[in-house]
């Protein structure tokens, strides 16, 4: 039996995506209730480097840190092909009852979020226009300031990630990246102007050449050695957004909590019209939510990355099915993820009770500081 709703193309290339992106799903049941998070898209650098030779303002007209042209096209993709997967689950129109969306309180991803449901919610019929020449059903973006954003971006709001952070700086994983880079971090230092010492440092480095690469910007002789191992690195720095027990109970439970409880809700007929919630964040929210769930591939999420979780109900029993969406030109079907110790087509009970391990019962005590002063030298609240 297919599920309860149809799949049809925008155009040829939009079958051609849904054809070959997985966007047709068959199981023995029925979609009930969807949890997307997604990357904003392409961006400029957040910050230059002190030899930068492109320091053009006029480059990245709209500042630093903030959404391309590019990153908004591929966001407007991605709402297509999220329309088309989940064409005939939720409404064409946007309806309050049926999707929440969130974002951080952050340019890049509020604008993302907009592109995207932009395309998601596109109108076909004329009547439905409320200008006629506007074919586009609005929706609202909800946000939380990033000093008290206790789901995307708990950093500021739980001082012991501060310290539990510092911690990993004496991990033996850690310190052999940094031992092993040392020749590295001394060499770019040298031909960047900028102090290169840790490996988040070497990730913003690399972040900022990748981008210039990005938009046919001529990097500089040094870099062409070395992009190669700032990369590595770089992918590095997402592995450890939460590799202790503590910094997952910390980091990740909050979003992951929130998703089984409106799992358990929607089976108890709580969220009885509720069909979607949309997380618009960054790379470290993709991977900290990754890492908690243990299904992190350890490479950076590219741009527009989607996690997606779906909750099926087949027979009398639901079931938790997730999947990772991060070819950025959307021709490959999303990758299956498959929570350890569970199966693909996860049971609702199992996947609550194995992501239950991380969950404190007192988030906000578990967050209070244990000593005073940490440093945070790690830095990992980079929201990129």
């Amino acid at each position: 039996m297919t599920l309860p709703y149809t799949l049809y193309s925008l155009s040829t290339f939009l079958t051609y995506l849904v054809v070959h992106s997985g966007a047709t799903t068959q199981y023995n049941g029925t979609l009930e209730l969807v949890h997307l998070m997604y990357r904003h898209g392409d961006r400029a650098p957040i910050n230059l480097y002190a030899n930068d030779p492109h320091k053009d303002p006029s480059l990245w007209p709209n500042g630093l840190s903030q959404l391309t042209e590019r990153g908004k096209a591929r966001h407007y993709a991605l709402g297509k092909w999220l329309r088309n997967r989940y064409r005939g689950f939720v409404n064409e129109k946007w309806i309050a009852q049926e999707v929440y969306v969130r974002s951080t309180d952050v340019d890049r991803t509020l604008m993302s979020a907009a592109v995207n449901l932009a395309a998601f919610y596109k109108l076909n019929d004329p009547k439905d226009f409320f200008e006629k020449d506007l074919p586009w059903s609005p929706a609202p973006i909800h946000t939380a300031p990033l000093s008290t954003d206790h789901l995307l971006d708990v950093d500021e709001s739980c001082p012991r990630i501060t310290e539990e952070l510092d911690k990993q700086n004496d991990l033996p994983a850690v310190k052999k990246v940094i031992d092993a880079n040392k020749d590295l971090f001394h060499y770019v230092s040298q031909m960047s102007g900028d102090n290169i010492s840790t490996i988040v440092s070497a990730d913003y480095l690399y972040d900022t050449l990748y981008i210039e690469s990005l938009y046919n910007l001529t990097l500089p002789n040094w870099t062409h050695g070395v992009l190669h191992h700032l990369k590595l690195v770089s992918d590095f720095s997402f592995q450890i957004v939460a590799m202790s027990k503590e910094l997952k109970r910390l980091r990740a439970s909050p979003i992951i909590k929130e998703i089984g409880e409106h799992m358990q809700q929607k089976v108890q007929g709580k969220l009885s019209q509720q069909k979607m919630y949309v997380y618009s964040a960054h790379d470290t929210t993709i991977a900290i939510l990754l890492v908690g769930l243990g299904v992190f591939n350890n490479v950076a999420p590219p741009y527009a990355t989607t996690v997606i979780i779906e909750l099926h109900k087949i027979g009398k029993e639901r079931f938790v099915k997730m999947l990772l969406r991060n070819d950025t030109n959307i021709i490959e079907p999303p990758h299956e993820l498959v929570l350890p110790g569970c199966t693909a087509l996860c049971p609702l009970d199992d996947w609550l009770v194995i992501t239950g391990t991380i969950i404190p019962k007192d988030w906000e005590s578990e967050c209070k500081s244990l000593k005073h002063g940490a440093s945070f030298t790690m830095s990992q609240a980079m929201l990129t």
